[in-house]
């Protein structure tokens, strides 16, 4: 009797018996078909991949911008710039959100150059340089979030007992911190889903306690005509800066650092249940999730100031959020005490920020390893058999974060310019594809999201917003110029656009002679299609039994074109074409009224999968008839004539 195979919802495709087949996950197909094989386990759904994408951008990060936008505009520059960022980067994450359906596969912008420019040897190197970009920024974000961790935890513990952290005490926090982080990192990718998902409802309920606590605890509240058109314009003067706009723009920049992390589903993007669907709406919809709870936020701690002029100088030394919390329960309880307790839902919330993009940092890794994009990519490629996640790259990233790391030891704001590399370096990885997408126009291969007539708008707006925020980002903060004050932003991203680009260009071990982006999969790796199954009528004893006793459906399978297709090989390096798979599972009824689930992909079959017409469809051909002999009577045996 013919094997019918059923869904096996948790492993993603089709087995019975021992036997794998042909993926009935969209994403995976995807995958298939643009090369690489499946080796992560698909566990995240919908939930889980918002609550990535959610829990990297963490809006309570605006508490350390927030000094920021006070003093670079005030409060306009706090509401407004907030309101324009978030804005501006929905129209960011439309773009990604497109691009990334089409192309749901772990390493985001950089693998998104190589299929834009299709794998064009020519054009290698765009995608060599957005992929060093992404990887720097990622591990400089997870430095970044670390130390703002650690930052907060020193003013709580300054607001409580009055010891302020020194410079070796700061990095031994930091290193403990990238530990702890490294260590979540590490479990299962069971738990990393459980964590993200609780990572995300401790971040908005959290959110939600603050918002309403501090406003019914504050003694008194801003007037809302201060809170949304008050200007500080008094820092042009001192700081020279020439106009207002360039001022507003400085302080939009305490926004705008928030909105960092949210192509986390991207890079967990072959680990996601339907990742083509899952992965651009995850995007879209934390974006503007974030940009709501995080425009209430700001609000809360504008209208929550009790002492504007104490804002920056008082007892929290110029981290202003930690100032508004100390000075509301203070002047409602006569001490902050409440304040401090409060402030640990933020601490909570960055240290789950760092692990999420450590987790971010992994895959990235462990993705541009699997082209051969960075040294020793045999080590950081390993997909751990206990934990199902590439260990290797996640313990790489924490390492490269704790050497960054180490300029905290003799100057904090070494390290804070260092770590800007993370704004410059994403945004720029971000704005290389939707460039390149637009090139290709109607020749992009859309995805299940697509963004239809308004594309081209809403990548124009998305580019020109990017540019222009990493230009502000590498302007100076003040006027003129000197060693003292400069923005040493534009040295960092400098000195690593030289790095990269020598990397490439180093005669003999430069990169352009060894790095070609390969494919994982042989033509003999491709399943081949399957078997067409047929109900058939039970015929007694013959069509046997199932094991609990009743009678199982009997099918009928009709001479295949190829025999059942099987996983990948993990030894495969090419990839042809992978036929579409678009409705994978088909459900029917057996003879006995019961349900069963048949795969029945439809498929585009190559020439290659093309067999001769069975032999009972083609032309009989008559044999070749040969002369009969007959004896003639009193003659012998007749000879035919020769010619």
């Amino acid at each position: 009797m013919s094997t019918v195979h059923h869904l096996d919802p948790e492993q993603g495709s089709l087995g019975s018996q021992g036997s794998v087949d042909l993926p009935v996950d969209c994403g995976q197909a995807r995958l298939l078909e643009l090369g690489y094989k499946q080796e992560l386990t698909r566990r995240l759904g919908p939930m889980t991949s918002f609550s990535l994408s959610l829990s990297a951008m963490c809006f309570f990060s605006f508490f350390g911008g927030l000094p920021t936008a006070y003093v670079y505009g005030g409060p306009v520059a706090a509401v407004w710039g907030w309101v324009a960022a978030s804005l501006a980067n929905i129209l960011v994450g439309l773009s990604m959100a497109e691009i990334a359906s089409s192309y749901p596969v772990a390493g985001g912008p950089y693998f998104w150059c190589l299929e834009l420019t299709r794998n064009n040897k020519k054009y290698t190197l765009i995608a060599w340089i957005t992929g060093w970009l992404n990887v720097l920024g990622q591990f400089a974000t997870t430095g970044t979030l670390g130390y703002i961790t650690v930052k907060h935890l020193g003013v709580m513990w300054m607001l409580a007992n009055g010891h302020v952290f020194s410079n070796a005490e700061t990095f031994l926090a930091y290193a403990i911190c990238l530990l702890l982080a490294g260590l979540v990192s590490s479990v299962p990718a069971k738990r990393i889903q459980q964590f993200a998902v609780f990572s995300a409802i401790t971040l908005v309920f959290g959110g939600i306690i603050i918002m309403i606590l501090l406003p019914l605890c504050a003694p008194k509240l801003q007037p809302a005509t201060w809170v949304f058109s008050s200007f500080f314009a008094w820092e042009k003067e001192e700081q020279g800066i020439p106009t207002d706009a360039w001022l507003f723009l400085l302080g939009m920049l305490a926004s705008q650092l928030v909105f960092i992390g949210f192509e986390s589903p991207s890079q967990f993007a072959e680990e996601t249940r339907k990742a083509d669907r899952t992965v651009p709406k995850a995007i879209l919809w934390s974006i503007i999730a974030c940009g709501i709870l995080g425009g209430a936020l700001v609000l809360v701690l504008l209208f929550c100031i009790q002492d504007r002029d104490n804002l920056l100088t008082g007892e929290a030394q110029g981290y202003a959020a930690a100032q508004i919390f100390y000075d509301v329960f203070k002047g409602r309880f006569g001490n902050g005490a409440g304040g401090i307790v409060l402030l640990a839902i933020p601490l909570l919330s960055f240290f789950n920020a760092t692990v999420i993009s450590m987790g971010t940092n992994a895959r990235m890794l462990w993705s541009f390893s699997r082209d051969r994009g960075v040294p020793l990519y045999k080590v950081w490629v390993v997909v751990s058999k206990r934990t199902a996640t590439p260990l290797n790259a996640t313990w790489a990233m924490t390492a490269l974060a704790f050497f960054l790391g180490l300029p905290i030891l003799f100057s904090p704001s070494t390290f804070l310019a260092m770590g800007s590399i993370s704004f410059a370096g994403l945004y720029i990885s971000y704005t290389v594809p939707i460039a390149l997408r637009m090139v290709m126009g109607k020749s992009f291969p859309q995805g299940p999201f697509k963004l239809g007539m308004p594309q081209p708008v809403i990548n124009v707006g998305a580019i020109i917003y990017m540019i222009v925020s990493v230009i502000v980002m590498l302007l100076p903060t003040q006027l003129p110029v000197d060693s003292n004050n400069m923005n040493y932003t534009c040295v960092t991203v400098g000195a690593v656009m030289i790095l990269v680009m020598g990397a490439w260009y180093l005669p003999y071990w430069g990169a352009k002679n060894w790095y070609i982006p390969k494919r994982h999969l042989q033509p003999a790796d491709l399943p081949k299609p399957p078997a067409r199954t047929l109900r058939a009528k039970h015929g007694g004893a013959s069509n046997g039994a199932s094991p609990s006793g009743s009678r199982a459906a009997s099918v009928k399978t009709m001479p295949s074109t190829g025999s059942l297709p099987r996983v990948p090989s993990l030894d495969s390096q090419a990839s042809p074409p992978y036929p579409s798979v678009r409705h994978p599972l088909h459900r029917s009824t057996s003879d006995d009224g019961s349900e069963m689930s048949v795969y029945q992909p439809r498929l585009q079959l190559p020439d290659i999968w093309k067999q001769p017409t069975p032999p009972r469809l083609q032309r009989r051909e008559e044999p070749e008839r040969l002369p009969v002999l007959r004896e003639a009577p009193g003659k012998g045996p007749m000879v035919p004539p020769h010619d």
